[in-house]
């Protein structure tokens, strides 16, 4: 015969790993996309600095 705690506790135990992996999951997306998009900045940065020396480089960036 079955344990109906432990199932009832596996069954619980299941659904919080599965919210708290959904979670981890999508901050790793949103830190991924930040971090894709800072570095992005920065190489657009670096090669107009080297393209277009006579650009100003202390204005204020538009976000």
């Amino acid at each position: 015969m079955k344990n109906p705690w432990l199932s009832a506790w596996l069954s619980t135990a299941n659904q919080m790993t599965s919210t708290s992996r959904a979670l981890m999951s999508a901050e790793i997306q949103r830190q991924q996309g930040a971090m894709i998009e800072a570095w992005n900045d920065a190489v657009i940065e670096f090669w107009t600095r080297i393209w277009f020396p006579w650009l100003p480089t202390d204005r204020k960036r538009r976000k």
